[in-house]
């Protein structure tokens, strides 16, 4: 299977919140890897594929968490989900990459 990812994904543990305009789901999950364009989050919580959430990300090394407008469920298995970012405002934009670029290069 080829990888259509943009970005190599890095291994994070990152807290996380997610929840869907309009409904009433949210959860909390782990925030496994990351990438500019996206994430994957082990949750108890059941969500379904072409779902729409806003994402909050708490970097273990930040004080400011990475606030996200819109995430788009991509696959989902029992307690875990895939996400693609679908809309994050610039500044954001930055916030990520600068945390995921921190993490894709040896120090």
């Amino acid at each position: 299977m080829k990888n259509q990812r943009k970005h190599e994904r890095v291994r994070v543990q990152f807290r996380s919140h997610f929840s869907m305009k309009g409904k009433m789901l949210a959860g909390d999950g782990d925030l496994t890897d990351l990438s500019p364009g996206g994430c994957r989050i082990l949750s108890s919580v059941p969500v379904t594929v072409g779902a729409e959430v806003e994402l909050c990300i708490f970097p273990g090394d930040s004080a400011n968490p990475i606030l996200i407008d819109a995430a788009t469920v991509r696959w989902c298995q029992p307690n875990e989900f895939g996400l693609s970012i679908t809309k994050i405002r610039v500044p954001v934009q930055r916030q990520l990459t600068d945390v995921w670029r921190k993490l894709a290069k040896p120090a």
